[in-house]
């Protein structure tokens, strides 16, 4: 009866330890594999949005996300550039892992169905992101954690910070608000270095981007600010799409332009405006037309003698050489610009709290 018993209860802990063998290795063949560690993902958000619209911000909101989701999976996020380049094509030839798109109003080529597909709805957009069908894996990893970030409060404030904060705001004097964009408080922190009202600064950013931290110009020129390559590795800056980068960088080159023209003959108003000129088409223009303005007999100091000056910059049949460095300059994006920024900040005063 003993030797019965003790063969069972042996036999019984042999099953045990087969069972938990068995189920640990399930464990390990089951659990989330880092397989994206140390791996770069490029990525282009092709949706659009912009401020006090119904659509939101929606480009920072992915960009958020998708970090998050990098660095959940210990790899790299690289924002790529906006450009006219077919971002299908990128997608099938692997120089773009992870497509963001809008399926509420566009949908995968029927060609390239067999090639793509998408993940499930990161919000209530409908917005997606589109991988290559051979990268699977990727996907089931995008649909296990997002599925399982949409349940988090962190979740919850990223909509609010990029979508429900604009529904009911009306670009309008006779409303006031404290929020003008998702970036406000990276406004406010950086605006304070160059001393400027931070409402000044949003509306720089307004005229820039319209807060939407992806955009490129042909000029190359990107993010909120609009900052180049050359000016972001002058201020050591590697990211020009992430928003803090690129707000430092911008009023880095601020900076450096206020003491530039930190001219005790220059009144605040005028400074900034020349600044903002400097901003725009470069500190040497801005040395140009106050070298004409001297040559003329004018006040240099002042913004609108300076802008009146700038049809002469245009032909220069009657500026004596030496007088300006530069080539022949139009002016009229220029101007256009620094009259545009300060007139949307005097807006802003009158009804975004300071």
């Amino acid at each position: 009866m003993i030797k019965t018993i003790q063969y069972f209860a042996a036999l019984f802990v042999l099953v045990i330890i087969i069972i938990l063998a068995g189920s640990t290795k399930i464990r390990k063949e089951s659990s989330p594999l880092y397989f994206l560690e140390g791996d770069t993902l490029d990525v282009r958000i092709a949706v659009e949005g912009g401020v006090y619209i119904r659509q939101g911000h929606p480009s920072g909101f992915h960009y958020d996300i998708l970090n998050k989701f990098a660095k959940n999976e210990k790899c790299k996020l690289n924002l790529l550039p906006k450009n006219d380049s077919d971002k299908w094509d990128e997608l099938i030839s692997g120089s773009v892992d992870i497509l963001v798109i809008d399926a509420d109003k566009e949908v995968i080529p029927d060609e390239l169905s067999g090639n793509l597909i998408s993940s499930v709805a990161i919000n209530d957009g409908e917005q997606v992101w589109v991988v290559r069908r051979e990268d699977f894996n990727l996907l089931q990893q995008l649909n296990y954690w997002i599925n399982f970030f949409k349940q988090s409060k962190e979740y919850g404030a990223l909509i609010t910070k990029y979508f429900k904060r604009y529904t009911r705001i009306p670009f309008s004097m006779s409303a006031s608000t404290s929020v003008l964009s998702p970036y406000d408080d990276l406004i406010k922190k950086y605006s304070k270095t160059i001393g400027w009202d931070w409402r000044l600064l949003a509306s720089l950013i307004y005229q820039e981007s319209k807060f939407s931290m992806n955009v490129s110009s042909s000029r190359g020129a990107h993010g909120l600010m609009q900052v180049k390559a050359a000016t972001a590795k002058q201020f050591n800056i590697d990211n020009v799409f992430d928003p803090e980068q690129n707000i430092k960088a911008g009023t880095l080159l601020i900076k450096r332009l206020q003491k530039m023209f930190d001219d005790p003959g220059i009144d605040s108003v005028n400074r900034i405006k020349i600044v903002l000129a400097a901003y725009n088409a470069g500190e040497g223009r801005v040395i140009d037309m106050r070298s004409l303005a001297r040559h003329n007999g004018v006040d240099p100091n002042d913004w609108n003698i300076l802008k009146d000056l700038i049809p002469q910059m245009r032909k220069r049949e009657n500026i004596p050489p030496g007088v300006l460095k530069l080539g022949p300059f139009k002016g009229h994006e220029t101007f256009k610009f620094v009259d545009e920024v300060y007139d949307r900040y005097i807006t802003y005063t009158n009804f975004v709290k300071k």
